[in-house]
């Protein structure tokens, strides 16, 4: 599959009638968000269509169809990547085989720096799921394996998988414990052709706040260490403030920052705005509008 039928994957999600037919099949659930997102630096504007978009299907033989949606709506760049994957369940967990979703994006969970899409596109190909943001960069396929399971507080797996059209394989272990209080602790190794890439983290919950914490050191697209935390407060059950602070390879000049702001509807729907700035790059502005299923 190219990046123009990722695209039309993703129609033919949002067509699909996944809610009726979820009433009736528990082992069927259809998940994700989408958003379009409309950016602005030094005077220039774009605009980009974003998200997440799963069906999945449980039990002794399902499957995994979905997309990691990223679309430049002006240009028509389309970076999405598809999964279709057979699942196969097994005590705890499940194997999935042809085109899953890799691992380390089913388990580390990291939201967008200031809420902009756009953005955190760039920050995906030096940090945490190191795959996936590859094969978004040059429009190419993922492919491979992945097992998961859980026992009690831990959710674990393991994928390796091969990009289109390049060479050498990409292989991932992750892992996230569930604390009481609203506490998560997530890690994750990634390799390629001998490299490495280390990211471990946590993110806890309590009340009206949410915060994280997560560490980068990885050598396997050139050379990264860094580090992203979050800070958000809910100031009503629908509007949220968060900021976020970024410092990447130990110096000033790697530092960012950002805010944003979310407004949630009780059907899902959101509005989002956000702003960030940094010593090496120019302050970016974002709206966006979205839903999440």
């Amino acid at each position: 599959m190219n990046r123009h039928s990722g695209g039309a994957l993703a129609l033919l999600l949002l067509a699909s009638p996944v809610p009726a037919l979820s009433q009736g099949m528990e082992a069927l659930s259809f998940s994700g968000d989408l958003e379009f997102e409309h950016t602005r630096r030094n005077g220039a504007s774009g605009t980009l269509a974003g998200g997440e978009l799963f069906l999945r299907l449980e039990g002794p033989v399902g499957f995994e169809l979905g997309a990691d949606i990223d679309q430049d709506l002006e240009t028509g760049g389309d970076f999405t990547v598809p999964y279709l994957a057979l699942t196969f369940g097994f005590g705890p967990g499940e194997v999935a085989v042809g085109a899953p979703q890799p691992v380390v994006d089913r388990i580390i969970d990291l939201p967008d720096f200031a809420g902009i899409r756009e953005l955190q596109l760039g920050f995906d190909q030096r940090m945490a799921g190191i795959a996936t943001g590859v094969a978004k960069s040059l429009g190419e396929q993922i492919y491979g394996a992945r097992l998961m399971a859980e026992t009690g507080s831990l959710r674990y797996g393991a994928s390796i998988h091969g990009i289109t059209h390049q060479s050498g394989a990409h292989w991932q272990v992750a892992g996230e414990y569930a604390l009481r209080g609203g506490t998560q602790i997530e890690g994750a190794v990634e390799g390629e052709d001998g490299n490495l890439g280390v990211t471990v983290g946590a993110n806890h919950q309590a009340g009206q706040f949410d915060m994280g914490l997560y560490l980068t050191s990885q050598r396997i697209l050139g050379n990264t260490e860094a580090a992203t935390a979050y800070l958000g407060y809910a100031v009503t059950p629908s509007l949220t403030l968060r900021g976020h602070l970024r410092s990447e390879d130990g110096t000033v000049t790697g530092n960012m920052v950002g805010v944003e702001a979310e407004y949630g509807f009780s059907n899902g729907a959101f509005a989002q705005f956000g702003a960030a700035d940094g010593n090496r790059t120019s302050m970016t502005l974002d709206a966006s509008v979205g839903f999440r299923f």
